[in-house]
């Protein structure tokens, strides 16, 4: 059956201009989201590339020819706070004793910038160190980069290092007359030593003896030997050595743990090489520029009464210029309750010594035996001091320790202040970070008082 024929549709201009301001509208809707999309994407690039090339790789200081930036400041501000606090945490477990050591440390923690300030200078010591290194051909290899790491973790696979052990030399003056008129010191029992047990097995060598004789020990060999009945032997239990229970696994284990989190605050496995190689390179230099170092200091010998005011200074002065003993009136005056009851006697001193700046530099401005000074203001009061004596003196490994820190210290500081090529850009402040952040409650832990 044949179909009707459709009506043709009758297209009006209404119809064909709604059409065609539909089509403009998709049209400008299209171009519209084209364009966000263009505007998105520009923006999204340029905070990737921000973040990741231009940041990273922004100047925040020079030495020389070298260039610092911001990737490296991060990454070194970032471990040098998480040491900062696993400091404070190990303090605060001392209790109130600790939290003196504490506090400061969770106050530059609060001040970025200080942290930030400090990290920036030693990495320009860094490279200082790095430079003169090179020039006497010092370096640093993977090895011990690795075995440092080991070391860090407790990890010895070859066994513990064993210390050397080097020997505290004790300083015996020699008394003057007037040394020892000044404190009228009292002897000092020195006990005899005692005999030492002859180890077993032990026997003189041949040179030991006159020609001709026979040792103690042959004879008594000898003697053995003719009423010796055959020995039963006696099985001999072997210590197996039990192996340590950490092994390479577990201290992998333990190594990937820790970069994992340092990578949390961006920290990566290269960063830690490059600053434990730093270090390295620090101490080999250190031990360099300081071998030929003495194991000396000058040191005086004081003491001292220390009272409240300085007109109480000056009346313990004008006492003793009238011929008062000095220990009575340290007895009577001095409020350092430690010393008062012995002349205020406080032994050998060094320059690097924690006594107050002023006190310090007073003494070793002395220069005759019983020399006495004007009175000094420190922090807790007011110090009269006398000298006993001054000398060069040995000392021990710890302070041998300290005085080639400082050495060094002064040498690095002087390179430093011999070059004009160091300069550090203003924006270094706009990076520096400032986390891991001290938790408030560990603030507060360290700075409100215990209830008494």
């Amino acid at each position: 059956m044949a179909r009707n024929p459709s009506n043709p549709r009758i297209v009006s201009k209404k119809h064909v201009a709604r059409k065609q301001q539909e089509e403009r509208q998709i049209k400008t809707a299209v171009t519209v989201t084209v364009v966000i999309l263009a505007i998105v994407a520009v923006l999204l690039g340029y905070v990737l590339i921000d973040r990741y090339i231009i940041k990273p790789n922004t100047v925040v200081a020079r030495v020389g020819e070298t260039e610092l930036k911001v990737a490296e400041f991060e990454a070194n501000t970032k471990y040098s706070r998480i040491n900062m606090l696993n400091q404070v945490n190990q303090f605060i477990q001392y209790g109130d004793f600790g939290k003196q050591y504490a506090l400061p440390i969770a106050l530059q923690l609060r001040n970025p910038e200080i942290v930030g300030e400090n990290v920036l200078n030693q990495m320009i010591d860094e490279v200082i160190i790095a430079e003169e290194a090179a020039k006497l051909s010092i370096s640093i290899s993977d090895k011990e980069i690795e075995d440092l790491m080991r070391e860090q973790f407790n990890f010895f696979p070859d066994g513990t290092l064993t210390p050397t052990i080097t020997s505290t030399v004790v300083n015996t003056p020699t008394w003057s007359a007037a040394q020892i008129k000044l404190i009228n010191p009292t002897a000092t029992f020195t006990p005899s030593p005692e005999p030492t047990a002859t180890p077993d097995g032990w026997e003189p060598t041949p040179t030991d003896l006159p020609e001709g004789e026979t040792s103690v020990a042959e004879e008594t060999k000898s003697s053995e030997t003719e009423i010796a009945v055959e020995p039963t032997q006696t099985p001999v239990p072997t210590n197996t050595p039990t192996p340590t229970p950490y092994t390479t696994q577990l201290y992998r284990k333990d190594v990937n743990k820790y970069l994992d989190y340092l990578k949390t605050y961006g920290i990566s496995r290269s960063d830690i090489e490059r600053i434990l190689k730093n270090g390295l390179l620090r101490d080999k230099l250190l031990a360099e520029i300081t071998k030929d170092l003495p194991p000396t200091e000058e040191q005086v010998w004081v003491r001292h009464i220390l009272v409240d005011g300085l007109d109480e200074a000056e009346d313990i002065i004008a006492k003793l210029d009238s011929g008062e003993s000095w220990a009575d009136l340290a007895a009577e005056f001095s409020t350092d309750e430690a010393n008062k009851d012995n002349g205020g006697d406080l032994g050998w001193i060094g320059r690097s010594d924690s006594y107050d700046p002023p006190f310090l530099e007073a003494a070793f401005a002395l220069n005759k035996d019983g020399e006495i000074s004007e009175p000094i203001q420190g922090a807790n009061g007011w110090h009269v001091i006398q000298l006993v004596t001054k000398a060069v003196n040995n000392v021990n490994s710890y302070k041998f320790e300290q005085i080639k820190q400082e050495f060094f210290n002064s040498w690095l500081t002087e390179q430093r202040e011999k070059r004009d090529n160091i300069k550090i850009e203003d924006s270094w402040k706009n990076y520096v970070p400032a986390t891991p952040a001290l938790p408030e409650e560990l603030f507060d832990h360290l700075t409100v008082a215990n209830p008494t």
